[in-house]
């Protein structure tokens, strides 16, 4: 039933690319074009408003050029607690467009289509953090549209650092451009000197912590490949072939219900070693399955990469949805309530990112700072 209605999906999409998503009394999600950093924001707070008791949505921390990072929970509101959860980032990499589609496509099948996908919810709750690069997002969108990176000033007039090499794991590690502050490489300053990466890493910390992560899911593209660890060395994880086995079933699932292949594979045998990903990462703090899925760029046999055209937008999303959904199914058949998740001993870490609770912390005291400087000067 579900491959019928995909294809009937991806017919649907070939030939009314214009149509939006509907949903009975509930909001529309637009696939006629990509969404901005402000698009984004507002579908999210939208979703909040109609679906109180189902979605909870966090300012949970702020960019160099002072956007939100927006996070939104989903649960199926029935307030169980101790439900394990999947968390899913997009757009760590600031040229990957499609990505923020693909996770708000997620976010609404989850949400506003939350009878079909019951399953999904039922013993497990979602964290999603769909634009995770707002600010390199924009600078892509209206600027320059291969920036990969952040923002962040690197001095020497360079901006920008990689975010997903950001991870202290093997850190710097891989290739020369990594510590060079003038390329789409670098790896920062120091592990998470990026507030961005920071967040992820607080996020996954907080899931570990309270027993309840299970799978980190990152979309990036477009490589067609379902990626899982390591990155860093070529030697398998300790699940090698749990992880293997599910990244296999998610692809069966998208070329039978789509016809596109995604290849899946141990990250380090597509491109070498390189440290500081947040695929490495995710899996070494403790999330038992952790998968990057490079989502295809290919459109009207046309290999577009980053930039499909919106007339694309549909098909892809819904596609990527096919390989997200299968992922969560396994995940959930893998790790049901009663099974235990191995805890992992880590340091401790004091580099929070940033949030609206610091900011306004920050300003004011620069207030008072300025209030009592400017009380001196004139007396």
């Amino acid at each position: 039933m579900r491959r019928a209605l995909c294809a009937i999906m991806l017919f649907v999409a070939s030939v009314e690319p214009s149509a939006k998503l509907r949903n009975v009394g509930s909001i529309e999600l637009d696939l006629n074009d990509y969404y901005s950093y402000e698009g984004v924001m507002d579908y999210l707070d939208t979703l909040a408003k109609d679906y109180p008791n189902r979605v909870f949505l966090k300012d949970a921390g702020r960019t160099y050029e002072n956007r939100m990072l927006k996070t939104i929970t989903i649960s199926n509101g029935d307030g169980v607690p101790g439900k394990r959860t999947i968390f899913m980032d997009a757009e760590l990499h600031a040229r990957e467009w499609m990505t923020p589609m693909a996770a708000l496509y997620a976010i609404h099948q989850l949400v506003v289509n939350f009878k079909e996908n019951a399953d999904l919810l039922k013993n497990f709750n979602w964290i999603v953090l769909p634009l995770a690069n707002p600010d390199g997002y924009e600078f892509s969108r209206n600027s320059d549209r291969w920036w990969r990176n952040n923002r962040s000033p690197n001095g020497r007039q360079c901006f920008g650092t990689n975010l997903n090499r950001n991870f202290d794991v093997a850190w710097g590690q891989g290739y020369s451009e990594l510590a060079d502050p003038c390329t789409e490489s670098f790896a920062g300053s120091e592990p998470f000197s990026e507030a961005e990466a920071r967040l992820v890493r607080d996020i996954m910390h907080e899931l570990v912590d309270n027993g309840s992560g299970t799978m980190y899911l990152s979309l990036h593209t477009a490589n067609r490949s379902m990626f899982y660890p390591w990155v860093y060395e070529s030697s398998p994880t300790r699940n090698h072939h749990e992880l293997k086995e599910i990244a296999r079933f998610a692809t069966d699932r998208i070329l039978r219900e789509t016809g596109t292949e995604i290849k899946p594979k141990q990250a380090y045998y597509y491109g070498g070693m390189v440290g500081g990903t947040s695929l490495d990462y995710a899996f070494k703090v403790g999330f038992p399955l952790s998968f990057v899925f490079e989502m295809s760029g290919l459109a009207f046999g046309v290999e577009y990469k980053f930039f499909p055209p919106p007339t694309a937008i549909r098909r892809l999303t819904t596609e990527t949805w096919v390989g997200i959904r299968a992922l969560a199914e396994k995940a959930i058949e893998k790790y049901p309530p009663g099974r235990a998740i191995p805890a992992i001993q880590r340091k401790p870490v004091s580099n929070r990112a940033p949030g609206s609770q610091d900011l306004n912390i920050l300003v004011g005291l620069l207030s008072t700072l300025l209030a009592y400087v400017a009380s001196h000067l004139t007396s």
